[in-house]
């Protein structure tokens, strides 16, 4: 699977052999999420290198209490997949579409124009700091640097409250 369609998987938990294969064709490896992490931290991630992608895990309880059941029986789900197509210190940029564009998203512009007016916006003195978009029953937020350029691209699913 490519990292585009890693969206697909949200709500799949670490025991779907469809996820756990999606990730290791990505270079990542379901087994490196963090009993510890999730105990303490109610979180882990999953960095995919090269992709540009990191994939968040929450335990399966919290998941539950946030978005309903999860679709797999494992212990934790994917809660949320984040393209960074400008890189971060912990992975190199995502070149791609991300889905629901048909190019890649550098910076509000291309934003705006892939998903249409935000259906929220956050300013702070001026300057965009994030938009948010729901499509097709997924959550799109992106994060911005310096009010223009992409931090990243977060795809959730909504949350049931």
């Amino acid at each position: 699977m490519n990292a585009d369609q890693l969206v697909k998987l949200l709500g799949m938990t670490d025991a779907d052999t469809a996820l756990s294969q999606a990730v290791k064709a990505n270079g990542g490896s379901v087994d490196s999420l963090s009993p510890k992490k999730m105990r303490e931290i109610l979180t882990d991630f999953i960095n995919l290198v090269d992709a540009g992608v990191v994939l968040a895990f929450v335990p399966r309880e919290v998941f539950s209490e946030d978005y309903g059941d999860p679709l797999g029986s494992g212990e934790y789900a994917l809660d949320g997949v984040i393209y960074y197509p400008n890189g971060s210190s912990s992975v190199s940029s995502y070149g791609g579409a991300v889905p629901y564009a048909t190019g890649p998203i550098r910076n509000r512009d291309e934003a705006l124009a892939a998903f249409g007016t935000p259906k929220s916006t956050q300013q702070v003195d001026g300057t965009t700091s994030w938009d948010l978009w729901s499509k097709d029953e997924i959550v799109i937020k992106v994060d911005y640097k310096s009010g223009t350029i992409v931090k990243n691209v977060l795809f959730s699913l909504p949350r049931k409250y």
